[in-house]
């Protein structure tokens, strides 16, 4: 009986994290986090799409702190989710790419963030990214992140003939 009430309290807890209320800041998706933990966040949040738009709106925007949320909850995705997380760090790449290369290793992989991340982009959208990932990436002046800028930026670049 316990172990059903428990399963109800925790079904009913994504009050915090409700789509319908205000946008959840990166802060209070880490507390979350902390308290119920990655996976649990994560399948609240996937359920909740205007909820899980906002997170890939805010970590696509390069702010640390949002870059944290998508290396938190990254560990706990399957197929869909993991590509949306994946494709919003690689969308930050060109704002923020220190940000975002600080993570390769801690929480993010380089294979799968430093891509296009479009799936069918309309004629110009993936050339005019790349553009920008690379010339973002080319002014990282971090000793420690440069071999990682030029990894990623082999990465970004787009096939010939593409």
């Amino acid at each position: 009986m316990r172990k059903l009430l428990a399963i109800l309290i925790v079904l009913a807890a994504p009050v915090a994290l409700a789509a319908d209320g205000p946008s959840p800041s990166s802060k209070s998706i880490l507390s979350e986090i902390a308290k119920e933990g990655g996976r649990e966040v994560l399948w609240d949040l996937w359920g909740q799409e205007e909820a899980f738009g906002r997170v890939l709106s805010g970590v696509e925007a390069g702010e640390p702190t949002w870059l944290k949320v998508a290396t938190q909850l990254r560990p706990f995705a399957d197929g869909g989710a993991s590509l949306s997380l994946d494709y919003a760090v690689a969308r930050a790449l060109p704002k923020a790419p220190e940000a975002v290369l600080a993570y390769v290793g801690h929480g993010l992989d380089i294979e799968y963030i430093c891509t296009s991340p479009f799936i069918e982009p309309e004629p110009g959208v993936a050339e005019a990214y790349e553009r920008e990932a690379l010339a973002a990436l080319s002014k990282i002046k971090v000793p420690a992140l440069v071999p990682l800028a030029a990894e990623c930026a082999k990465r970004v670049r787009l096939p010939d003939g593409a």
